[in-house]
């Protein structure tokens, strides 16, 4: 009897040990952002002006996405996308081959859109954007960045359509 409980208690730390190595495993939230894993052909959207190249990985368990992006012009960045299990919101850090960078907030996954939005300072003003990623099928996902500077004027920063190479 004591043999079989000891068995009973280690399942359990065992199981407890696996939630707590790999959480993101069990939390469906942290696969919301996976459409975008894969590599991809980055073209200016509506048109077949290629711009760049992507490559999108899941790492650390599930609980985050690492991009790798080059472009052209001989540019490069990368972004960390994760879950923050304790907000219940993805988030978003980029930085540049130019020496940009840039923090993304409040990522929220509704009507097969990722939403982000961020703040940054921008001649001595404060602006604010969104960010989004729309999941248009399992080959294609624009991303769309827009500028909000304060004065009622809305400018697109970028709109880019990812075509995953080698299709499924």
């Amino acid at each position: 009897m004591k043999k079989l409980f000891l068995i009973a208690l280690s399942c359990i730390s065992l199981a407890g040990f696996a939630q707590r190595k790999s959480p993101c495993a069990s939390e469906p939230h942290t696969h919301d952002f996976d459409y975008w894993i894969g590599e991809w052909d980055v073209y200016q959207t509506g048109t077949q002006t290629l711009v760049g190249h992507s490559v999108v990985q899941s790492i650390s368990g599930g609980c985050g996405l690492l991009e790798n992006w080059t472009d052209l012009q001989g540019g490069s960045g990368k972004s960390i996308n994760y879950y923050d299990l304790a907000a219940g919101k993805w988030e978003q850090d980029w930085v540049g081959s130019g020496g940009t960078a840039q923090h993304y907030l409040n990522g929220e996954y509704r009507d097969s859109v990722m939403h982000f939005t961020f703040e940054r300072m921008m001649n001595g003003k404060k602006i604010t954007g969104n960010f989004k990623f729309y999941n248009l099928g399992p080959n294609t996902v624009r991303q769309y960045q827009d500028i909000n500077k304060g004065d009622g004027t809305v400018t697109v920063s970028y709109d880019l359509t990812y075509v995953r190479k080698n299709r499924q």
